[in-house]
C-alpha cells in the first residue's frame, strides 16, 4: 500500500517532510537546501545563500558564520577580525559553508529562520559601522600609545 499526502489524501506522496516526517505530494513539497519539507514546516526556513554569507562576513567579521549557524566560529572570527587574516578566512569560509549547506552536503547546526535573516540584512549596516568604529578606536589608541610612550 503506497502512502498518500497528509494534506491531499487522494494524491500519492512523493517524499517525506524532513521536519515532521509527514508524507507530501508534489504540490505540497517545498525543497529547501536540497531537502524535502511540507509547506507548514518550510514557512520559517530559507534557502542558504552563499552571496549573503559573503556579504555579511565582508561587512562584519564572523557574521557570515552566524548566518550559517556556526555561532562559536563567528564569535572567534569577530574577536580576531582586526588581525585581517581571520577576517579574510571568515569571508571564504562563510561562502564555502553556505554553498555546502545549500547543496545539502553539510548540515547547519541551526539555520536561522526567515525573520532572523531579515534582521541580519537590516542590522548589518549598523554592525559594520560599530565594528569600523571599534577598529578605528583601537588603531588610534595604539598610535597614541606609540607616539607618546615609545617615541623620544
Amino acid at each position: 500500500m503506497s502512502r498518500t499526502c497528509f494534506l491531499h489524501p487522494h494524491t500519492p506522496a512523493v517524499a517525506e517532510c524532513t521536519a515532521c516526517r509527514q508524507p507530501v505530494c508534489e504540490v505540497c513539497l517545498t525543497p529547501i537546501n536540497n531537502k524535502p519539507y511540507c509547506e507548514h514546516c518550510a514557512v520559517n526556513l530559507h534557502q542558504q545563500s552563499p552571496f549573503w554569507a559573503g556579504v555579511f562576513s565582508a561587512l562584519v567579521p564572523g557574521l557570515g558564520q552566524v548566518y550559517n549557524g556556526d555561532w562559536f566560529k563567528g564569535v572567534v572570527i569577530f574577536l580576531t577580525g582586526w588581525l585581517v587574516l581571520p577576517w579574510l578566512y571568515g569571508i571564504v569560509d562563510a561562502v564555502l559553508v553556505a554553498q555546502a549547506i545549500a547543496d545539502g552536503e553539510r548540515e547547519s547546526s541551526t539555520i536561522p529562520p526567515g525573520y532572523i535573516v531579515a534582521v541580519l540584512k537590516v542590522g548589518v549596516p549598523v554592525l559594520s559601522c560599530a565594528y569600523a568604529g571599534l577598529a578605528w578606536a583601537a588603531v588610534s589608541a595604539l598610535l597614541f600609545t606609540l607616539q607618546h610612550y615609545v617615541a623620544p
